[in-house]
């Protein structure tokens, strides 16, 4: 017998192994049934792909006592819809939800479209903090999530807002310009 038949029974005989360890159940008694994943159950979880993305915005610096918005757009980046979508929003000690409900709903999100939710958020102490949402849904009667996070907010006492430029700064600007390159 040629030593390739010895390979391909060996491996028809691995994968039967792994079949019969995989499939089927234990019964304990007639009222309790432990259930086992199949081998396909197996392959099939582990080359799904979440098409659930999720994307977290906010201001890079806020104002004490100021509120500002959190943002986040899930996105469905598959083809099949993503039904029972919500988002639920977790902030660092600091920080402070102003609508006090941190779970928001969006629904359905079909395939290659998204949606966006917003938290209003205000910051009680100075300091640097991240905010995390994570985004549950169903598909296909499974429970898919993605989580998401913003970059660091820093809570400041005082935003310095950049004075506006008047209108013979631009002028002066223009003229010094042109004679630099006109020496």
């Amino acid at each position: 017998m040629p030593s390739c038949f010895k390979k391909i029974s060996l491996f028809f005989l691995a994968i039967s192994i792994l079949v019969a360890g995989f499939c089927g159940g234990t019964i304990i008694n007639k009222k309790d049934y432990q259930a086992r994943a199949s081998l396909w159950d197996a392959i099939r979880a582990w080359v799904t792909i979440n098409p659930l993305e999720v994307d977290v915005s906010a201001p890079a610096e806020a104002e004490i006592n100021k509120t500002f918005k959190v943002t986040v757009e899930a996105t469905n980046k598959g083809e099949e819809k993503i039904e029972n979508v919500q988002g639920e929003i977790f902030l660092s000690e600091g920080l402070v939800l102003l609508n006090k409900n941190p779970i928001q709903k969006a629904g359905v999100i079909q395939g290659k479209k998204s949606k966006k939710n917003s938290w209003t958020v205000k910051g009680t102490n100075k300091g640097n903090y991240f905010i995390a949402v994570s985004v549950t849904g169903e598909l296909k009667g499974n429970l898919i999530s993605a989580e998401g996070s913003t970059e660091m907010i820093e809570i400041k006492d005082f935003i310095e807002k950049p004075r506006p430029r008047k209108w013979y700064q631009n002028l002066f600007d223009f003229f010094q310009g042109w004679f630099d390159k006109n020496k």
